[in-house]
Formats: structure tokens, sequence, C-alpha cells
């Protein structure tokens, strides 16, 4: 029970002082560790105790805004997933703007985004074998590196401040194109199958063979 408090007490902390960023962001003042606690309402030496450094305050800002987009970590498997995933997360990157940004353009919010890097990269290249079987290695890397690009909240904030689309657009927008690719590669597949077993390219082989 003591435990459950003091990790709830935590949890409220947590979510005033990310929420202080975002105000301060909003703002466009400097975020300072007092100027953050200042605006969560939380002593600064609290502030301290749950966040020792900038990049543990923008790491929690992280996980604040992947909880306020109803992200629960579980990351898609396969197309329809990741478009659904899409159209929940762009929507709501719009409602936490600043700390999006604050995230995607300094180097601490960078070390927070690449945290599980790994683990990103592997879900989305099983998504794209999933989507494409028999797809070659160097193929399916590459769709899968524009497929995770098209998702993520850079690809937002470009479709937002190169087209000024809300995040309800730019999901939409994010998803066709996600669609086309992996239509195209299916298409692209079934050309090449099909070449190879062709007629002559049969006869081109059976000489290669005898040669």
């Amino acid at each position: 029970m003591a435990a459950s408090l003091s990790q709830a007490r935590a949890a409220v902390v947590r979510d005033r002082v990310v929420q202080g960023m975002a105000q301060l962001l909003e703002r466009g003042e400097e975020l300072t560790f007092s100027s953050v606690a200042a605006a969560a309402g939380v002593p600064e030496r609290t502030l301290y105790r749950h966040f020792p450094t900038r990049q543990a305050l923008l790491s929690a800002a992280f996980d604040w805004g992947n909880q306020r987009i109803g992200f629960d970590g579980t990351l898609p498997s396969n197309a329809e997933q990741l478009a659904q995933l899409t159209r929940r997360a762009f929507p709501g990157f719009d409602a936490i703007a600043p700390v999006v940004r604050l995230l995607l353009f300094t180097a601490e919010g960078q070390a927070a985004r690449l945290a599980n890097k790994a683990q990103r990269q592997r879900a989305i290249v099983s998504l794209v074998r999933r989507e494409l079987p028999g797809q070659g290695r160097t193929a399916t890397r590459r769709i899968a590196a524009v497929l995770q690009l098209l998702t993520a909240a850079a690809t937002w904030h470009a479709l937002a401040e190169y087209w000024d689309m809300d995040g309800a657009e730019a999901a939409e927008a994010s998803v066709l194109a996600a669609e086309l690719i992996l239509k195209g590669a299916r298409a692209r597949q079934r050309v090449e199958r099909s070449a190879r077993s062709s007629p002559t390219r049969r006869r081109e082989r059976i000489k290669e063979e005898r040669a």
C-alpha cells in the first residue's frame, strides 16, 4: 500500500511537471529547473528528487506525451494497426505541440526519442516482412525506414509547417503514402516474379546453366 501511494504521488508530480513545461514552452520561456518548478507548483528540491537531470525531464516529457496520445508502448504489427496508430497520434500531437517540438528539436529530446530505437526498428521490419513476404533484405529495410518516417512526429511537424495541415489531415496524408508504398512494392514483386517465370527467362537460365 505504501509503495502504491508513493507511486501515485510520483505520477502526480510528473504530470504537473510536464504540464508546467508545456506552459513555459507555449509562452516561449526558457526551461530551467527553477522555472519548471514554479510553473508546476512544486518545490525545486522536489523537482530535483524526481528529475535529477535535464535529460530525465525530457524523458518524462516523452513518456507523458505517449500517454496523452493514447500510446501504451505496443508497436503495430501490420499495416492496419500502423494506420490506426497514426490516426490517433497525429491529432494527439496537435494537443501537446510545444512538448512534441521540444522533443524533436533538442539534444535531450532526441536522446529520449531514440532510447528504444532498436525495438522500433525490429517492429517495423517485422511489419514489412508480414505485409511483403519474400521481399529482399535490403528492400525490406528501406521500405521499413520510410514507413517509420512517414508515421513519426517529424512528419507531423513537417506537414503542419509546410502544408498547414492539422493532425487529422496530416495523418490521412501519411496513411495514404504508406498504403501506396506497400501497394507499389507488392506490384513490383508480382512483376519481378512474372519476369523470372517467363518462358524467355527460363530459356536464358537453362543456357546459363549449360554454359
